[in-house]
């Protein structure tokens, strides 16, 4: 076990360079291996781990199980039109797959650090020590544009190769450190740091919300420390370094953002009746992205989470999915409200769903007790 901890964490530290690329749009991760390993270990050797998923399952509560059912039901019928018109893809069988996998492999691997998420918190520490180590020695990463990365240029992007999620990961650290009665600044100013130099606006967004939902669900949090956190960091913006005079470190830049739309209404526009009642088809990747050809391709669906969820889903899957979530967030601990406004509100600009190191992260605070 301490074998397998390790290596756990050495890959997801290493995040994007330990992905292995099949083709244009087909990857693996090495860390994927293990999970796999370790769930065949758990599930088909360890009777005891199978008997405390089924008890977990019974304690769902008969309405949450009934949205459940609908939902599973939307999603197999909108795969079964894809289907029958022609256009369903594979990778939405394997997208779901590592869904599942993910969530199975948290819940175990939480029983096994006894509801400890140091986990979680060592390898989000490791990819924050790697962003400073490329952010000083890397900082020009234009270069992996030819990999399907965006061209990042002085911004701290770590092993993620993705700015937005990285800050996003930060967000999740600070969002626990936070919620702490005694404030841990050995950890709390780094992260913070770390956050400002990434020059993700999605990022900042979710660290000023999730961190107001934490002053009004916590009486006892402590609250000026909180406040003084948020201060400090949005009084800084204006000083960060702009020495590279890329647009990546504009913060009133609007060409990402534009993207973005771009996208977002092409997908709308291509969606028909039936799409908007049942969806595309969940995971089954979007055509009409716009892509270059002969490299890889990283984005397959909509940047905004709620055309992500329309052309995945529909109007009804989409309905009963956030009924879900809320109902799943209410019978769960408080400080999850708060780990759910930042993946929420980041997911209005960043696609959080189909990215392997914030689902596990994620998952792991989430999952974890303490």
């Amino acid at each position: 076990m301490k074998f397998f901890l390790i290596s756990l964490v050495f890959l997801l530290s290493l995040g994007q360079l330990q992905r292995i690329q099949i083709t244009n749009n087909i990857a693996f991760y090495l860390h994927d291996s293990l999970i796999v390993a370790f769930l065949l270990k758990e599930l088909f050797t360890a009777i005891v781990q199978r008997k405390k998923i089924i008890e977990k399952l019974k304690k769902i509560n008969i309405l949450q199980k009934k949205i459940f059912w609908g939902f599973l039901a939307t999603v197999f019928l909108a795969w079964v039109l894809a289907i029958f018109e022609g256009r369903f893809d594979f990778r939405a069988i394997l997208y779901s797959i590592r869904l599942i996998t993910y969530v199975c492999f948290v819940f175990l691997l939480q029983k096994k650090l006894k509801g400890k998420n140091w986990l979680w918190r060592l390898v989000s520490f490791n990819i924050l020590l790697l962003g400073f180590l490329q952010y000083f020695f890397l900082p020009d990463l234009r270069f992996l544009i030819y990999e399907g990365y965006d061209d990042h240029l002085y911004r701290l992007v770590s092993t993620i190769l993705d700015p937005a999620f990285t800050g996003l990961i930060f967000v999740f650290n600070l969002n626990y450190y936070l919620w702490q009665k005694k404030k841990n600044w050995f950890f709390i100013i780094p992260f913070a740091i770390g956050l400002l130099l990434t020059y993700s606006r999605s990022s900042y967004l979710a660290f000023l919300l999730s961190s107001l939902i934490l002053m009004l669900i916590r009486k006892d949090l402590g609250k000026r420390a909180v406040l003084l956190v948020l201060i400090s960091f949005f009084a800084s913006l204006p000083f960060l370094p702009k020495q590279s005079g890329g647009d990546g470190v504009n913060l009133l830049r609007t060409t990402s953002a534009e993207a973005r739309i771009s996208n977002d209404q092409m997908i709308l526009r291509n969606m028909n009746k039936t799409d908007w009642i049942f969806g595309q088809g969940l995971f089954i990747p979007n055509q009409n992205r716009q892509t270059v050809e002969n490299i890889p391709s990283h984005s397959h669906f909509a940047d905004n989470l709620l055309v992500f969820l329309l052309s995945n889903l529909g109007v009804i899957g989409s309905s009963l999915f956030i009924i879900l979530v809320w109902q799943l967030t209410r019978s769960s601990k408080k400080e999850n409200l708060a780990l759910l406004a930042s993946l929420i509100s980041h997911a209005m600009f960043n696609n959080n769903f189909t990215q392997s190191f914030v689902l596990l992260i994620f998952l792991g605070f989430s999952l974890s007790d303490d």
